[in-house]
C-alpha cells in the first residue's frame, strides 16, 4: 500500500488553540491562499519534502482548494474575512496589468499595483499564520521572537511590526502553491529564519528585521508604500520558489516537513 501524505492528519481536528489569537475552542477552515485571490478548484496536496521525494507518496485530495483548520471562527470571519478585499483588489489589478504585459503592449519590466499597504500586509500575515500544522493547535501558544509580533500585528495590538520584521514580495509565475512555516536558510554567513506563501501571481516572504535572505527580483514592502512594484524580468524566475530552490556553495536549508504544504492542480 502506498504511503499517504502526512497532510491527511491536518484535516482531523475539531478543537484547539487558534494560531492567531491563542484562544481554545472550535477551529474553522481557512483557505490559504485566500479564496478571494485565486480560482478555487480541486487540488492535490503534499508536504514540500514529499513533493520533491523520489518515494511514491499518495497526495491528499483537496476538493475545495488548499484549506487549513487552525484558527478560530472569530479570527477567520471578523479579522481575515474583513481584510480579504485588501488582497483581492491588488491581485485583480495585477492580473489585468499582467495580461497587457504578456500581450507585448508594455515597454517596461516593472508593473505598478496600487494597494493599502497596512491592510494588505495584515491580511497576508494572518493567512500565513493559519497555514501551519495542526500540531500548533494542540498546546497553548508560547512567546516567540518570530511569531508573537506577527500575531499581535494581525490582532491590531502591534503597529510597530517594521521594528521586528521585514517583508518581501515578487512575481510568482507558477501554478504550484507553497506555504511554509519558519524555514532556516544559510547563505554566505547569513542565517535567515523565514516563512512564505506563494501563489500565482505573487510570492510573499517574512523574515526577521535585517536578517533576511531573498531572491534578487524581490521588492521590500514598507508600511507607507502606496504601490506594489513587480519586476517581470524572467532572468531570476528559477528562484521564484525561494526558499525552496537549488543550493549552491555553502548554502544550507532546514525546515519541518509537516509545517509545509504544496498544492497543485489535478491533471485532467
Amino acid at each position: 500500500m502506498r504511503k499517504i501524505s502526512e497532510r491527511l492528519k491536518n484535516a482531523r481536528i475539531s478543537e484547539g488553540f487558534c494560531t492567531i489569537c491563542g484562544e481554545f475552542g472550535r477551529l474553522s477552515k481557512d483557505h490559504v491562499p485566500p479564496r478571494c485571490a485565486i480560482n478555487i478548484q480541486p487540488m492535490l496536496q503534499k508536504t514540500i519534502s514529499e513533493y520533491y521525494s523520489s518515494e511514491e507518496i499518495k497526495p491528499i485530495n483537496a476538493h475545495h482548494g488548499s484549506i487549513f483548520k487552525t484558527i478560530c471562527r472569530d479570527c477567520n470571519n471578523n479579522i481575515l474575512g474583513s481584510l480579504d478585499s485588501e488582497i483581492k483588489k491588488p491581485i485583480e489589478y495585477f492580473l489585468g496589468k499582467l495580461r497587457i504585459y504578456l500581450s507585448g503592449s508594455c515597454y517596461s519590466n516593472i508593473i505598478k499595483v496600487p494597494f493599502n499597504s497596512n491592510l494588505f500586509l495584515k491580511a497576508m500575515v494572518g493567512h500565513l499564520l493559519a497555514a501551519t500544522s495542526v500540531e500548533s493547535c494542540k498546546n497553548e501558544l508560547t512567546e516567540s521572537e518570530f511569531y508573537t509580533p506577527l500575531r499581535k500585528f494581525v490582532l491590531g495590538q502591534n503597529e510597530d511590526i517594521k521594528l521586528t520584521h521585514d517583508f518581501y514580495y515578487w512575481f510568482y509565475p507558477n501554478k504550484l502553491q507553497i506555504t511554509s512555516q519558519l524555514a532556516s536558510f544559510y547563505n554566505d554567513g547569513n542565517f535567515c529564519l523565514c516563512c512564505c506563501m506563494h501563489f500565482f501571481p505573487i510570492a510573499f516572504l517574512i523574515t526577521l528585521k535585517e536578517r533576511g535572505t531573498y531572491p534578487a527580483q524581490a521588492t521590500k514592502l514598507e508600511l507607507d508604500d502606496k504601490n506594489l512594484y513587480f519586476n517581470m524580468s524572467p532572468i531570476n524566475f528559477k528562484y521564484a520558489n525561494f526558499p525552496f530552490v537549488p543550493l549552491y556553495g555553502n548554502q544550507m536549508m532546514l525546515f519541518s516537513s509537516g509545517y509545509t504544504c504544496v498544492s497543485y492542480p489535478r491533471i485532467k
